[in-house]
């Protein structure tokens, strides 16, 4: 009952404002009627998690060796870092199509009901691509590595169970663990401040 009142106070909030935007948002039937700056913070989040790929690998135990390309994570390309790639590249993408979205918004607003929906399904397409296909494939990559905190045994047993497919086997990239890690890191940091830069500009829409 509560939470229908809160939904219920916020368009109560979003008519009295005026903002054709907001009163579609909260309307819209999507699982990401969400404030573009919460899904940025998602999102910085996701960037953010795999940053913790690093330390996870430097506390692999040494039974596992055999089965990793190098015993430094400045050296080592696992195959399994693409998924990761693809990941942080997805999310990446879609962060920025997030925030063109509220640049639209802030430059051109206020918006009309045409342009509420067409910034609307840009954020939808982006939140479900970056929630669904990049934190999955995010998900699945720390996934893999805590499956290497388990030793060489753990390791041994998902290669048998797999017919010899060793996710840890070199790529051949040459994009290591390191680099990997620290341009999320970077990532992460860099969209934290737009996000910041882009509530309070939004915040200014508000109280036109």
């Amino acid at each position: 009952m509560t939470d229908e009142t809160d939904d219920h106070d916020d368009i109560t909030s979003a008519i009295l404002s005026g903002s054709m935007y907001d009163q579609l948002r909260l309307r819209r039937r999507t699982y990401f009627s969400q404030p573009t700056v919460t899904k940025l913070t998602w999102q910085s989040l996701l960037l953010g998690g795999l940053t913790l790929l690093l330390p996870i690998y430097l506390l692999f135990p040494t039974t596992v060796s055999e089965y990793v390309p190098s015993a430094d994570p400045a050296l080592a390309s696992p195959k399994v870092l693409i998924l990761g790639l693809v990941g942080a590249s997805i999310v990446t993408c879609t962060a920025l199509l997030l925030i063109g979205g509220a640049v639209y918004r802030i430059r051109n607003h206020p918006l009309d009901e045409s342009q509420a929906r067409a910034v609307l399904n840009v954020e939808d397409f982006a939140s479900y691509l970056a929630f669904g296909t990049g934190g999955l494939a995010i998900g699945l990559t720390v996934v893999y590595f805590l499956l290497g905190l388990g030793g060489g045994a753990a390791v041994e047993s998902y290669v048998q169970t797999m017919d010899g497919v060793n996710p840890f086997a070199a790529s051949g990239t040459g994009l290591s663990v390191v680099e990997l890690a620290v341009a999320s890191f970077l990532g992460c940091i860099v969209l934290l401040m737009i996000r910041l830069y882009l509530k309070l500009r939004l915040l200014e829409l508000d109280g036109v």
